[in-house]
């Protein structure tokens, strides 16, 4: 089960990727460098979601993250499966992920090689890791 998810450098997707980690039950959010902000309207997840300002990453194992990166270099998602990453770490779309703070990476492999927005790359991997079936 993921207990949170943390966000690298989020701008303008920081209420949306909130959201996404409420939908999938995912209470707790960490912030680093995240330059946006949290106004409108979170709908049903608006005081559902504690949001935590990070000045560093150094309290968290690396070994208990997975980070997502758009590198076909990395393994895919999928295989991360039955590893039960405590975490997961994304970051926004023109923040890149390196492997030498995140040990544990991963990517999701697309048709066109595209990066994937923040809270589309955060939805497959909570749907992905979460191991609920929802449907």
């Amino acid at each position: 089960m993921i207990e949170g998810v943390i966000l690298i450098g989020v701008g303008r997707n920081l209420n949306r990727a909130i959201r996404t980690c409420y939908s999938f039950g995912v209470y707790d959010v960490y912030c680093f460098n995240c330059t946006g902000k949290i106004t409108g309207n979170l709908f049903s997840a608006a005081d559902q979601v504690c949001v935590h300002t990070l000045d560093s990453l150094d309290n968290f194992c690396g070994g208990s993250i997975l980070g997502l990166e758009a590198n076909p270099n990395l393994p895919p998602l999928r295989e991360y499966r039955d590893r039960n990453p405590k975490y997961i770490a994304v970051g926004g779309e023109s923040t890149t992920l390196r492997v030498k703070n995140f040990p544990q990476m991963a990517h999701i492999p697309t048709t066109n090689k595209m990066c994937l927005t923040t809270e589309a790359a955060l939805s497959i991997a909570l749907y992905e890791l979460s191991g609920v079936d929802v449907f």
